[in-house]
């Protein structure tokens, strides 16, 4: 070697486990594997578009063990499966094999170097056989894991190994540059949207050749090599380089050089080290290496095992009990889908405040389990159900909280069962309930129940206090009268679902300005449920038939409606203006306030199913209203009780503060 070539050196690769991985791992060791220490198929993956201050990362999750995604990955079809399904995702498989120990002096005894050989050897055979090369991301790509799992104590010992040879020698005959440094802009830009529609399964490792004559950039498989070196021209040997260091490439070369030379024989070959940086290749590395060829008889020596935090080879260690109760576990993988929203699609989404965010579900049949099932999904996790009927036969295949066993011993209470059946999907959310009859206009109070109805209302006015949104979600048009004014008063979110045979409404009702503002502003608030009306809401419960008792619907109905509810209550509270957001159905460039970071935040949802359409009307609350209206919601205020018990003794009592 000359005095002014560099011996050529690597970035090794760093291990990063998620905490789940370690999961399904447990999981596995008892319901699987068992006493089995043969190899297991494992997957992982690296990228290269890690940020510069980051070593070269190789990645492993809870999927790395799913024997689906390992086939999927495998055969090429679509090994994006853990990554973004973008072209430009930056993620690479790699492929390995995980050694579960039974014993920790199992896994402390066993003989690494000869471990690591062994896997070389068969690699070493594989690089040697010409039929291998088809696949070369997955005959390149390779690891080696070996663990011990104390599951009792949630205590995980590995070590890591990413195999390579000690072949060829290789070193640098030019100093290594930055793509944008050597190619012009063209040549960047030609290579960049070359790349994005190359097959991602290609990607990994290729061929990159830039013609003399008319410096056009093209990517070519690796198998093409012969063909390109007759051509005028310049070949470079590339890979996707995890390695952000601008002065060293990543190790996934090493392999790669082996390869080059086993098969073509190269002295010299040109390097591209392909590394994006915000979709952006100019970073990628250019360089020439040296490489001395010989022929070796026998597999040459294999290394690769990783370093521990101390910098010194040996097994790592991870203490998981604490993170490793169930609860714990749930609450992470919840909040996974939701973080990752705000990775890319809604960096402003603001999950704490939908966290926060305290929800009364007032009724606890079909569109209450389906709204509440949606808002945990959102990462809600504050849920009254209020509800004073109980589970019976009929209910568990349509109101998706309840089980069959609810429905024994003459039922259980609907507002209970719901909230424990909330805690069973997910034990962290603070689900509460309370059986409680709601009173309505046009059912009289008789003198022995005046005081238990006053308690209910108390109650219900507290329970609507205490949160920050509250869902209609009841059978009876009457029973939504109430919270409305009171939430009027209060002046709370309000969203409003209801369910026809095949059609459906979701609406958010407006909340009146402050007293300050209210006799220097004008009135443009949104109407309410019951802003359309033109007579007061009375008993709707006379004289029904059974279908008319029952809430006869297409089951589809209230999983669009409950869908639709929870989606609105999360934009609007996203909304720069809150529950004061206008209301909207197309998007306005020259508006800031008309969408939330979610879209835009519609009044009214009207669904008809028969014709799977959907209309988003806007209408203005009606100032004679006979639930939202100042007058209405001064005499509740001021008369309090006495006022409410002639509303439900008489619902034309409603009509002397709203007639003009």
């Amino acid at each position: 070697m000359n005095e002014s070539e560099d011996i050529l050196q690597f970035y090794p690769f760093s291990s990063l486990i998620d905490p789940s991985f370690w999961h399904i791992v447990s999981e596995k060791k008892l319901s699987v594997y068992r006493l089995n220490e043969t190899a297991i198929d494992i997957f992982g993956m690296y990228r290269n578009d890690e940020a510069k201050n980051l070593p070269p990362l190789a990645a492993f999750s809870y999927d790395s063990l799913n024997e689906y995604y390992y086939m999927l990955t495998l055969s090429k079809t679509h090994f994006f499966l853990l990554s973004a399904p973008s072209s430009e995702s930056g993620s690479y498989p790699m492929f390995g094999k995980l050694i579960i120990y039974n014993t920790l002096e199992a896994f402390r005894n066993a003989n690494k170097k000869e471990l690591l050989q062994s896997f070389g050897e068969k690699l070493w055979q594989r690089m040697n056989d010409a039929k291998e090369c088809t696949n070369i991301t997955e005959l390149l790509s390779q690891f080696l894991l070996i663990a011990f799992a104390d599951l009792k104590k949630y205590h995980y010992h590995y070590w890591f190994a990413f195999p390579v040879f000690q072949y060829p020698q290789s070193s640098v005959l030019q100093s290594i540059a930055a793509l944008k440094n050597v190619w012009t802009k063209e040549q960047l830009s030609e290579f960049q949207t070359k790349i994005s529609q190359t097959p991602e399964s290609k990607k990994a490792y290729f061929l990159t050749f830039v013609n003399d004559e008319t410096n056009e950039v093209s990517i070519h498989p690796f198998e093409d090599y012969k063909l390109l070196e007759k051509k005028c021209g310049q070949v470079f040997f590339s890979f996707a380089d995890p390695c952000p260091n601008p002065k060293y490439p990543g190790w996934p070369l090493r392999n790669f050089l082996t390869l080059i030379v086993l098969k073509y024989k190269l002295e010299i070959c040109s390097i591209l080290s392909f590394r994006l940086q915000r979709n952006d290749c100019s970073e990628s590395l250019l360089f020439e290496v040296k490489l001395v060829y010989k022929e070796e008889s026998k597999c040459p020596p294999c290394i690769g095992w990783e370093k521990n935090e101390k910098q010194k080879l040996g097994a790592k260690f991870v203490d998981l009990s604490s993170t490793f109760d169930p609860k714990r576990l749930a609450e992470s993988a919840v909040d996974l889908n939701l973080k990752l929203m705000r990775w890319r699609l809604v960096p402003s989404l603001d999950l704490q405040k939908i966290s926060e965010t305290k929800c009364l579900l007032l009724g606890a049949g079909t569109l209450g389990c389906n709204v509440a099932r949606c808002l945990l999904a959102w990462g809600v996790k504050n849920i009254t159900f209020v509800d004073n009927g109980k589970v019976s036969f009929s209910n568990p295949v349509r109101q998706s909280l309840y089980e069959f066993n609810d429905c024994l011993e003459r039922g259980k209470p609907k507002a209970e069962a719901a909230a424990d059946g909330l805690k069973r999907i997910y034990p962290s959310a603070n689900a509460k309930s309370v059986v409680l009859t709601i009173p309505m206009p046009g059912h009289p109070v008789s003198s022995t129940m005046i005081n238990e109805v006053e308690n209910d209302v108390l109650t219900l006015e507290q329970l609507i206090e205490s949160h920050d949104c509250v869902f209609l979600l009841m059978d009876t048009r009457e029973s939504r009268w109430l919270p409305t004014v009171i939430c009027q008063s209060k002046r709370k979110l309000v969203i409003n679902a209801a369910l026809g045979f095949d059609t459906y409404l979701v609406q958010r009702h407006g909340i009146q300005a402050s007293k300050a503002f209210q006799s220097s502003a004008k009135d443009d608030r949104l109407g309410c449920y019951f802003c359309n009306d033109v007579v007061a809401p009375g008993d709707s419960t006379k004289n029904r038939t059974l279908d008319q008792e029952c809430t006869v619907t297409r089951p589809g109905v209230s999983y669009l409606a409950a869908g639709l509810a929870a989606e609105l209550m999360v934009s609007v509270i996203q909304h720069p203006l809150g529950a004061n957001a206008p209301a909207n159905y197309t998007t306005d460039d020259d508006d800031p306030f008309a969408e939330s970071c979610l879209g835009i935040v519609p009044h009214q949802i009207r669904g008809f199913l028969s014709q799977f359409n959907q209309l988003m009307p806007v209408s203005k609350a009606f100032d004679c209203c006979t639930a939202c209206s100042s007058q209405v919601v001064e005499a509740y205020e001021t008369k309090g009780f006495d006022f409410l018990l002639q509303v439900f003794k008489d619902t034309d009592h409603l009509e002397t503060y709203t007639s003009k």
